[in-house]
C-alpha cells in the first residue's frame, strides 16, 4: 500500500488565485564570484518564509515575507492578508556562478525598527537590512482603511553597505568543494553569524563567519580535530593540513553552539565563540552503515524551541532504502557541557524530501514535510513530535478540469476566464506563447496587457488560427476544429500554471506565541504562496483513504454521532466506487433535466439504477452488486437512519448565531477593519468558501447516492432536506464561478437614479475588466459589503484575528451570506446594486425552481434587472410577484418602511407600489405606471393620503400617452381639490400645446378649476397674439351658454390689446370687441351687459354701447354683414348677396334674427342657403320668430329632401329628417287651421310625415329580407 493511501487526510491547501504581479525591483548583490572558479556550481531551487512576530498590530498582523532562490538571484516577496503592499517584490541578482544557499533567516529588531534578512551564497554572506513596517507606515494602525501600504523592500539603500556583506572568494578548493547549505543567526548586538557546510565527499568542513555591525568579519574553521583550530583573519589555505574533515550535511546555530549532523549520523556541537574541537558529540542516530544520499536529498537538520525553552533538534536521516526523523533534545549539564537526549523517532516514506520545517500545533512541536513522488507530484505530511507518532497528510491539489465541448467562442472564453482557474498574468503569458507558436499574429499585437480585454484577445487569436486551418478542414469539422484550437490554448495555460504552482519549500511560524494556536503551515511556490488549513470533520471523512475512514469513527468527527458518520462514510465509499468523474457525470445528468424539487430524488434513483450509456464508460455511476453490498454493510449498523440523516442535515446547514452588531459600535473594534481586506486575503477567503461548498456538495451527493443505491433515498425521511442543501451548495459554487463585467456605457446614471429612489446607493466595482473576471462575483462581494458585514460579526463576537483561526470564521460568515437558504438577503441586494442585470437574471432563474427563501425579494431584484434590460412588461410581472412578500419578507418590509412602523398589509402594499412606480417612471414605462397606480388605488383605504398621488400618476401618464378622455376621468376622480386644480393647469398647458383644448371644454367636472387656471394664465400671455387660454375661456362659456362671461372675456382681451399698443393690436382689438358684441346679443336681455372701468367707478354697458365703441374703433373696416347688423336699418339682401351666399350658420342665424325682429321679408335664396347649411337651425329660428307658415314650408322641403335621399338609386346621401321640429310645427299649426295657408301647410306636413314613415319602414323591411336572402345563399353555396 502506498504511504499516502495509508495515512488519514487532515489538512487541505488553499491556493489563492489572485493576480500575479510581474513588477519586480532588481538590485545586484556583491558576491565576488568569477567565471574561472565558480562557473559550474548548481544548487537546487529552495524557498522559505517568515511570519511577522507581532500579530496585534495592523501593519504586521497576518503579514509575511517569503523567498526563493534561483541560479542567479534571491527573490524576496512580502505579502499581507489584511492590506495590499506596494513594491513588495525584490530580486537580488548575484554574480554568475555564485548561486545562493538555502536556509535564509529573517529577524525583527523592533528596538532598531529594522527587518534583517541573513542570506548566503557559495562565495559570500549578506546581512540585508530593511526598515520595519512601523517606520514605513505610521498610519497603518487599527481603523486605517488605507487600501495600500508600502513594503519594506521599497527601501534598499543599506543592502550593499560594505559592513553588511563579506566575500569568500578564496575558500572553495578542489578538496573541499563548495558550500551546499548554511545556517545563520542574528545576535542581540546585531552581529550576524553564518555557518557554511562545505562538501560531503571530500574533507568537507564548517566555516563560521561573524559579521559585526561595524568592523571586519571574523571567520573560524571548524573541523573534527583534537586541537583547537586557529582563528583566521583571512581564509587563504584554511583547509590545508589534516584530512579528517567534517562531512557535514546539515547545520544549525543556537545562542551558544554550532550543531551539525555528519555523515556518520552523529550530532556534533562546537562552542560558538570558541571554535576548536567539538564540545559535544552524540551517539550515532542510526545504526545503518549505508552511505547516506548526497545533498540535496541527504541528511538535514532543523531546530526549534521546546515548551520549556530548550532546544529541540530534528535530524532527517536519508539513506537509499530508508529515511527517518530523529528528534533530540539539547540541554546543558553545567560547566559549558552540552548533552543530547533522544526524544522520539519518526519513520518516513521512501520518497525524496524536498523540505521540512518544525512548527507548533496544539501545544506541541510539529514537523511538516514536503515530499517528491516518482511521478513528479508532491505531497505534504505532518506529525507531532512525541511518543505517539502519527503521520497525517495534506489533501492533494485538484487538477484543473478538462475543457468541455462548447458551441460558441464566447462559452470557451468564459470557461477559460472562470474565476479561480487562471490569473490574468497566466492567461496573458499563455496567449503570447500561443500566438508565437502558431504564428497567428505578429508585431504589436503579440503582447496583451494584463488590464486589456484578454477575453477578446483570446477569441481573436483562436479565430485567426481557425482561419489558417479551415482550408484543410471540412465544414462539418468546424466544431471539432474550434475545440482543438481552444484546447491548445487551455493546455498552454495549464502548463504555465503548473510551472508557477511548483512547490519549493515550507514556512511555519517560529514564534512561541503561536504554540497553542492550532496546526498550520504555508507552502512557498514558484509564484506566490498557499496556506494549509485543518479539515472540517465532514471533509476528513470524505477525503481520508478507505482504510482509515472507518477508523475516524468516534474521533475527530466533531459533534456528529456514529450513525451520521456512517452515512458520510457510505457516501465517500460510493464516490470512490463510482470515481469522481462518474459522480460528476451523475450530477450533471440529474440536474440537466431541470426536474422539479419533488421529482429530484426519484430521478436520482432512476439514474443510479439505469444502465450506463456505452459512450460514457469512463464515467460509470452504476455500482456492481458487490459495491452495493459494501455500502449496505456500512449503513447496516445504523440504528435510527432518520435521525442520522436529520443530524447530517443539521451539520450541513450554514447557521450563524444572531449577534447584535450595533453594540460593537460602542466598543473599540478597529482591529477588525482590515481583516482579510487585501487582494490576497480576499482570494484566500473566497477559495476557502469554494472548497467548503464543493466538499459539502460532495458530502450530500455521496450520502444521497449511497442511501439511494442501498436503501432507496426516497424512503428515507430527511433526504428531501439533503437535496435542498445539495442545490444550495451547487448555487454557492455557481456564484464562485460567476464573473463580473464592466457595466455598459450610459447606464450608470439611470441605475443610480433607481437605487436613489429606493433609498440606496450603487456599489462601485473596482479594477479593470480582466481583474473583475479573474476575481469573480464572490471575490468582489467579499472585498466590499460582504467582507465588511462578516468583519462586523467577528468584531461583535471578539473572534481571534490570526489568519488560521480567523479565516474559517470569515469564510463561514461570508458563505452564510451567500447561501441561498440562509434567510438573509444581503448578498441578493448587493448583487442588484452593482449593475449586473444578466447576472441577476441567471441567479434568480437558478434558484427559482426550488428555493423558497426570499423568493419574493429575488423577484424584486429580477424586476430591477429587467428594467435595466428595457424589458418593462416582464419587470412588471416580476414586481407583481414580489408584492406577495411585502408583509412577510424582511428585505421588502424594510424597503417600504422603517422596521418599527406599524402598517397593515394594504398600507405596506401601497408604499411598495409607490417605490416600484418610481422605478418605472425613470424608464418612461407609462403603461406599467398606470397599471400599478390603478392597482394601488383599488387596494388603498379611502382615507389613504396617497390616493391623490396615484390618481395624479394615472392622469399624468394617460395624458402623456395621448389618452385624453382617460386622463380627464382620472383627474376628475381625484379626491384632493389641489390635485384637481394641478391637473386642470397641466391639462391647459399640454392640450394648448397640442391644440386639443376642445376636449377640456367638454369636461364638466374640471370646468371650474380649468376656468380659474385659464383666467390666470390668459393674463400672463400677450392678448393680441395667439392666446389659447382666452380662446379656451371663450369656448367654455359659449358651450355652457354663459354668453355674458364669454363677452367679458373677449372684452378684457380687447381692452388689453388697447393697452399694449403693439403692431396689429388695433385690428385684433376690433375683432375681440365684435366677438364680445355678438355674445352680448346672444345673451338674455337680463344678462346682456358688461362692466368696464370708468374714472373712479365701474360703468355698466349693454350691446348698444359696445356697438358704439366698436364703431368708434373703425366702423368701415368691419365686415359688411356685421356693419349691417350694427345698423338699425333693414338688411340689404341684394348688396349682401355675395357675402351671405358664403356665410356660416352663426352669421345666417344673426341675420335671420334681425329680419324677424324687424318683420322684414326673407328672400327664398336666403332661406334655401340657410336650409342647405343648417336646415334644422333655420326651421327653429323661423318657428321661434313666430313665422309658423314659413317654418312649416321649410320643414316640408326638408322632409322631401330626406324622403328623396332614402329612395333606391338616389345619388344623394341619406340625411336625417327634422321629425321633432315637424311635431312641434303640427302642434302649433293645429291651433291655426282656420287660416287656409296654415291648413294647407298642416295637411302637407302631415302627409309628408306619413309618407316618410312608410318609406322608412318599407326600406328597413327590404334591407332585412335582402340580408336574410344573402345569408341563405352563402349557406347554400
Amino acid at each position: 500500500m502506498e504511504f499516502v493511501d495509508a495515512i488519514p487526510v487532515a489538512f487541505k491547501e488553499i491556493t489563492p488565485n489572485h493576480n500575479i504581479s510581474e513588477k519586480w525591483k532588481e538590485i545586484v548583490l556583491n558576491t565576488g564570484g568569477t567565471h574561472s572558479t565558480l562557473q559550474d556550481i548548481k544548487l537546487p531551487q529552495k524557498a522559505g518564509g517568515y511570519w511577522y512576530r507581532e500579530s496585534q498590530k495592523a501593519n504586521t498582523r497576518n503579514r509575511l515575507i517569503y523567498w526563493q532562490t534561483t541560479s542567479d538571484a534571491i527573490e524576496l516577496s512580502e505579502a499581507s492578508l489584511d492590506v495590499n503592499l506596494s513594491g513588495a517584490n525584490l530580486r537580488c541578482k548575484v554574480a554568475p556562478g555564485t548561486p545562493p544557499l538555502n536556509n535564509m533567516t529573517v529577524y525583527e529588531r523592533t528596538a532598531n525598527q529594522e527587518m534583517i534578512i541573513l542570506a548566503a551564497t557559495v562565495s559570500s554572506v549578506h546581512r540585508l537590512v530593511f526598515p520595519h513596517p512601523e517606520v514605513l507606515d505610521k498610519k497603518a494602525t487599527f481603523g486605517s482603511m488605507s487600501t495600500t501600504s508600502p513594503s519594506i523592500f521599497q527601501e534598499t539603500s543599506a543592502i550593499n553597505n560594505p559592513n553588511n556583506y563579506y566575500i569568500l572568494n578564496q575558500y572553495a578548493t578542489p578538496t573541499t568543494g563548495v558550500a551546499h547549505t548554511c545556517a545563520s543567526m542574528l545576535r542581540d548586538n546585531g552581529e550576524a553569524v553564518f555557518a557554511l557546510a562545505f562538501g560531503h565527499g571530500g574533507e568537507g568542513g564548517l566555516l563560521l563567519v561573524k559579521l559585526p555591525v561595524a568592523g571586519a568579519a571574523v571567520t573560524t574553521l571548524l573541523k573534527r580535530e583534537s586541537t583547537v583550530p586557529r582563528f583566521l583573519s583571512g581564509i587563504t589555505g584554511a583547509l590545508r593540513g589534516k584530512t579528517d574533515g567534517v562531512e557535514t550535511y546539515g547545520v544549525v546555530l543556537t545562542n551558544t553552539m554550532t550543531v551539525a549532523v555528519c555523515g556518520d549520523t552523529c550530532l556534533r556541537g562546537w562552542a560558538l565563540d570558541e571554535g576548536g574541537a567539538p564540545t559535544a558529540v552524540s551517539p550515532p542516530l542510526s545504526q545503518t552503515l549505508v552511505r547516506p544520499k548526497p545533498p540535496p536529498h541527504g541528511h538535514m537538520l532543523q531546530k526549534t524551541a521546546g515548551t520549556d525553552g530548550s532546544v529541540i533538534l530534528v535530524a532527517y536521516l536519508s539513506f537509499p532504502n530508508e529515511c527517518e526523523f530523529v528528534v533530540m533534545k539539547m540541554h546543558g549539564s553545567g560547566a559549558g557541557v552540552v548533552k543530547f537526549a533522544h526524544i522520539c523517532r519518526i519513520f518516513g516514506p521512501q520518497l525524496d524530501l524536498l523540505d521540512y520545517k518544525i512548527g507548533y500545533g496544539d501545544g506541541n512541536n510539529v514537523v511538516w514535510a514536503l515530499w517528491s513522488q516518482p511521478d513528479g507530484e508532491t505531497i505534504i505530511t505532518s506529525s507531532a513530535l512525541g511518543p505517539e507518532v502519527s503521520w497525517r497528510a495534506v489533501c492533494g491539489r485538484e487538477p484543473p478540469p478538462p475543457l468541455l465541448h462548447y458551441s460558441t467562442h464566447q462559452q470557451y472564453r468564459d470557461r477559460l476566464m472562470a474565476p479561480g482557474l487562471f490569473p490574468p498574468a497566466v492567461l496573458n503569458k499563455a496567449l503570447v506563447i500561443y500566438r508565437r507558436t502558431w504564428g497567428t499574429e505578429t508585431g504589436a499585437n503579440v503582447t496583451t496587457g494584463v488590464d486589456g480585454d484578454l477575453g477578446e484577445a483570446c477569441i481573436s487569436a483562436v479565430q485567426s488560427r481557425i482561419c489558417h486551418l479551415a482550408a484543410r478542414a471540412q465544414a462539418s469539422d468546424h466544431s471539432h476544429l474550434m475545440h482543438k484550437c481552444w484546447s491548445d490554448l487551455y493546455s498552454w495555460c495549464m502548463q504555465y500554471m503548473e510551472g508557477l504552482q511548483k512547490p519549493l519549500g515550507l514556512m511555519v511560524s517560529k514564534h512561541g506565541s503561536d504554540m497553542d494556536s492550532g496546526w498550520w503551515c504555508a507552502v512557498v511556490r514558484r509564484a506566490g504562496i498557499s496556506l494549509i488549513r485543518e479539515l472540517e470533520p465532514l471533509e476528513r471523512l470524505m477525503l481520508s483513504p478507505e482504510s482509515t475512514s472507518l477508523g475516524i469513527l468516534g474521533s475527530e468527527t466533531g459533534e456528529l454521532s456514529s450513525d451520521a458518520v456512517r452515512v458520510v462514510v457510505a457516501g465517500a465509499q460510493w464516490e470512490r466506487s463510482t470515481t469522481l468523474a462518474g459522480a460528476a457525470e451523475l450530477e450533471r445528468r440529474l440536474f440537466a433535466a431541470a426536474a422539479p424539487q419533488h421529482r429530484l430524488l426519484p430521478r436520482l434513483l432512476h439514474l443510479l439504477m439505469a444502465p450506463q450509456p456505452t459512450n460514457q464508460s469512463h464515467a460509470q455511476s452504476t455500482l456492481t452488486p458487490q459495491q452495493i453490498d459494501e455500502l449496505t454493510s456500512i449503513l447496516e449498523p445504523i440504528k435510527d437512519l432518520q435521525n442520522a440523516v436529520l443530524e447530517l442535515n443539521d451539520a450541513l446547514r450554514l447557521d450563524v448565531p444572531d449577534i447584535d452588531i450595533s453594540k460593537s459600535d460602542e466598543e473599540e473594534t478597529n482591529e477588525y477593519d482590515n481583516l482579510f481586506a487585501s487582494d490576497l486575503g480576499v482570494s484566500v477567503v473566497t477559495e476557502a468558501i469554494r472548497q467548503m461548498a464543493e466538499m459539502r456538495s460532495r458530502v450530500v451527493r455521496g450520502a444521497l447516492a449511497a442511501l439511494g443505491a442501498a436503501r432507496g433515498a426516497g424512503d428515507v425521511p430527511g433526504a428531501g432536506h439533503c437535496a435542498v442543501h445539495w442545490q444550495a451548495y451547487r448555487a454557492l459554487l455557481w456564484l464562485r464561478a460567476a464573473t463580473l463585467h464592466r457595466p455598459a456605457a450610459g447606464t450608470a446614471e439611470a441605475f443610480r437614479l433607481k437605487l436613489s429612489a429606493l433609498g440606496a446607493e450603487a456599489s462601485a466595482l473596482s479594477g479593470a475588466e480582466s481583474t473583475l473576471r479573474a476575481g469573480g462575483l464572490v471575490h468582489e462581494y467579499a472585498r466590499a459589503a460582504g467582507g465588511r458585514r462578516a468583519r462586523a460579526h467577528l468584531a461583535a463576537a471578539r473572534a481571534p484575528t490570526h489568519w488560521h483561526q480567523a479565516m474559517p470564521l470569515m469564510a463561514y460568515h461570508l458563505a452564510h451570506q451567500l447561501w441561498a437558504v440562509s434567510g438573509g438577503f444581503e448578498f441578493g441586494w448587493w448583487l442588484a446594486s452593482v449593475n449586473q442585470p444578466r447576472l441577476v437574471q441567471n441567479y434568480v432563474s437558478m434558484l427559482e425552481p426550488w428555493c423558497e427563501w426570499n423568493a419574493c425579494s429575488r423577484q424584486f431584484i429580477l424586476g430591477l434587472s429587467l428594467l435595466d434590460l428595457e424589458d418593462a412588461e416582464n419587470a412588471y410581472t416580476a414586481f407583481c410577484k414580489a408584492a406577495k412578500g411585502v408583509s412577510t419578507e424582511p428585505f421588502l418590509r424594510q424597503l417600504v418602511a422603517a422596521p418599527d412602523a406599524r402598517l397593515t398589509q394594504h398600507q405596506a402594499l401601497v408604499l411598495y407600489y409607490m417605490k416600484v412606480i418610481k422605478l418605472f417612471e425613470i424608464h418612461d414605462a407609462g403603461a406599467c405606471v398606470v397599471r400599478l397606480a390603478e392597482t394601488a388605488i383599488s387596494i388603498a383605504d379611502k382615507d389613504d393620503p396617497n390616493l391623490a398621488m396615484f390618481q395624479w400618476l394615472v392622469f399624468k401618464w394617460h395624458l402623456a400617452g395621448g389618452r385624453i378622455e382617460r386622463a380627464l376621468s382620472a383627474a376628475a376622480a381625484s379626491p384632493a381639490p389641489h390635485a384637481r386644480q394641478a391637473a386642470a393647469a397641466t391639462l391647459l398647458t399640454t392640450l394648448a400645446q397640442r391644440k386639443q383644448l376642445g376636449a377640456l371644454v367638454s369636461c364638466g367636472a374640471l370646468a371650474n378649476d380649468a376656468e380659474r387656471a385659464a383666467a390666470a394664465r390668459a393674463k400672463l400671455h400677450d392678448a393680441h397674439t395667439h392666446n389659447p387660454y382666452y380662446d379656451f375661456l371663450y369656448a367654455l362659456h359659449i358651450s355652457r351658454h354663459h354668453y355674458r362671461k364669454a363677452a367679458a372675456v373677449m372684452y378684457e382681451r380687447a381692452a388689453r390689446c388697447a393697452a399694449e399698443r403693439t403692431t396689429g393690436a388695433d385690428r385684433m382689438r376690433r375683432r375681440w370687441l365684435a366677438a364680445a358684441l355678438t355674445c352680448l346679443r346672444l345673451a338674455k336681455p337680463d344678462h346682456a351687459f358688461l362692466a368696464r372701468p370708468a374714472q373712479n367707478s365701474l360703468q355698466v354697458i349693454g350691446p348698444e354701447e359696445l356697438a358704439a365703441e366698436l364703431r368708434e374703433e373703425d366702423p368701415d373696416s368691419m365686415d359688411p354683414v356685421q356693419q349691417a347688423l350694427l345698423k338699425n336699418e333693414n338688411i340689404d339682401f341684394e348688396s349682401l348677396y355675395p357675402r351671405l351666399k358664403e356665410a356660416d350658420p352663426e352669421t345666417l342665424l344673426a341675420v335671420t334674427k334681425r329680419v324677424l325682429s324687424t318683420d322684414q321679408f326673407l328672400p327664398r335664396w336666403f332661406v334655401l342657403r340657410y336650409m342647405e347649411v343648417d336646415g334644422a337651425g333655420c326651421i327653429r329660428a323661423l318657428l321661434s320668430g313666430g313665422r309658423v307658415v314659413e317654418a312649416g314650408s321649410a320643414c316640408c322641403e326638408a322632409l322631401r329632401s330626406a324622403l328623396c335621399s332614402i329612395q333606391p338609386y338616389s345619388p344623394a346621401a341619406p340625411r336625417a329628417a327634422p321629425l321633432a321640429l315637424a311635431d312641434l310645427l303640427i302642434a302649433e299649426l293645429h291651433h291655426h287651421l282656420q287660416h287656409p295657408a296654415s291648413k294647407q301647410v298642416y295637411d302637407e306636413l302631415t302627409q309628408l310625415i306619413k309618407d316618410y314613415t312608410q318609406v322608412v319602414i318599407r326600406t328597413s323591411d327590404d334591407m332585412k329580407v335582402a340580408q336574410l336572402k344573402h345569408a341563405i345563399n352563402v349557406k347554400n353555396n
